[in-house]
């Protein structure tokens, strides 16, 4: 017969395990959650210039503290995320974040989009952006540029870019 105390242990085992899973789709998926700093987020945010009303996306969202800081300016902000528990998080602080890959959202209709990926992933994200992005929205990335994107603003004390798409 199982007591609790077994039964707890193989759920957290199972927790953990589906876990790591999510921390290994991440990789081949955009990036593993590594959260922005303070100083990153806030000078994201404001290099973005946002403005009440604006509709922007976190492309992988993590803990949503770009989401948080983004919807204090009074954006309409959405975070994308893949993994489960982060969503989980982010609702938990209620915050508006979709369960799913950014690479298969429509952001058409986004002002600011914000990523940070790995480099690998920026040429690939970059083609989705102008393929659906309309013309004068605003990319804002954490430490990593696009090949083929003019940068039209930058903090380099916190690695951080705008691109406008063209």
């Amino acid at each position: 017969m199982y007591t609790a105390l077994s039964i707890f242990f193989f759920t957290v085992h199972i927790f953990f395990a589906f876990f790591v899973l999510y921390l290994c789709i991440s990789f081949f998926t955009g990036a593993p959650f590594v959260p922005s700093n303070k100083n990153s987020v806030a000078a994201m945010i404001e290099i973005a210039k946002l403005k009440p009303g604006m509709k922007i996306y976190d492309l992988g969202s993590g803990d949503g503290r770009i989401l948080m800081e983004a919807t204090n300016k009074g954006a309409h902000a959405v975070g994308i995320e893949m993994n489960p528990y982060l969503v989980l998080w982010s609702r938990i602080r209620k915050l508006q974040v979709r369960w799913q890959s950014f690479w298969r959202t429509n952001i058409s209709d986004a002002d600011v989009i914000f990523v940070y990926l790995l480099p690998n992933h920026m040429r690939k994200l970059e083609k989705k952006l102008k393929r659906e992005l309309r013309p004068g929205a605003l990319v804002v990335s954490n430490s990593f540029i696009f090949p083929n994107l003019q940068s039209v603003r930058q903090d380099k004390k916190n690695h951080v870019y705008v691109f406008r798409v063209v």
